[in-house]
């Protein structure tokens, strides 16, 4: 009989403080050890995580935490032109000209603000289970799942970009902020993306990582 997955369990401290051991190591080792169970197929050995979303039938949280997210669109804004103005003809012509030159600067405006770009939203939490993300915040509240991703890619150690068709078949983009990112990357990678080359070259876990947990007294599961 298997032990309850806890890969943190033996860490010793003090030897994983004189190795340089951070938090963010914690996340990968925890990382680690689910692509480990992912990758042999026993995901029930996971404890789920507790969270506030719900969970279906059969599905597995393995994480939640804070997050920042970042979705790809136009941030664009109307601009209401000003009224008729009356009065004498010397300062009709003046709040005309005026208004001309506040009108080309709002249509510059306009014209900037409909390129697209990273668009910041609130910050909030998410939610990583074995079949999906699910991203919270006081706007909005919805779920990802690994099969409706096109693609997928670890853009940097806390940060994921994925890319998605909509309902209507637009595709839409969006980058993901959280210390989970390397489990989010991983998890959707051996679900959906075997051939993933971070994952097909083990790139995704920094180099000596596993020396670095060995120097912590604790054995990383071999999943590069």
């Amino acid at each position: 009989m298997r032990v309850m997955f806890d890969p943190l369990a033996d860490i010793e401290r003090a030897l994983a403080e004189q190795a340089g051991w951070t938090w963010f190591d914690d996340y990968l080792l925890y990382t680690c050890g689910v692509a480990d169970l992912l990758a042999r197929g026993e995901v029930g050995l996971i404890p789920h995580t507790a969270t506030r979303v719900r969970i279906e039938p059969g599905e597995v949280g393995l994480a939640e935490g804070s997050v920042n997210w970042y979705t790809w669109r136009a941030n664009g804004f109307g601009a209401r032109n000003p009224g008729p103005v009356a009065g004498p003809a010397p300062i009709v012509a003046a709040a005309q000209l005026g208004n001309a030159v506040l009108n080309r600067t709002r249509r510059t405006q306009v014209a900037a603000a409909a390129q697209p770009r990273w668009v910041a939203e609130r910050a909030g939490s998410v939610m990583i289970s074995d079949r999906r993300l699910h991203l919270t915040n006081p706007d909005r509240s919805f779920s990802l799942y690994w099969s409706a991703l096109e693609s997928i890619d670890l853009t940097a150690p806390d940060r994921v970009g994925c890319r998605f068709p909509d309902r209507d078949g637009k595709l839409q983009q969006i980058q993901i902020q959280s210390p989970w990112a390397v489990l989010l990357f991983v998890t959707a990678a051996l679900r959906h993306f075997p051939h993933h080359p971070l994952l097909k070259t083990g790139t995704w876990l920094p180099a000596g990582f596993e020396d670095k947990c060995h120097l912590a007294g604790k054995k990383c599961p071999k999943v590069r």
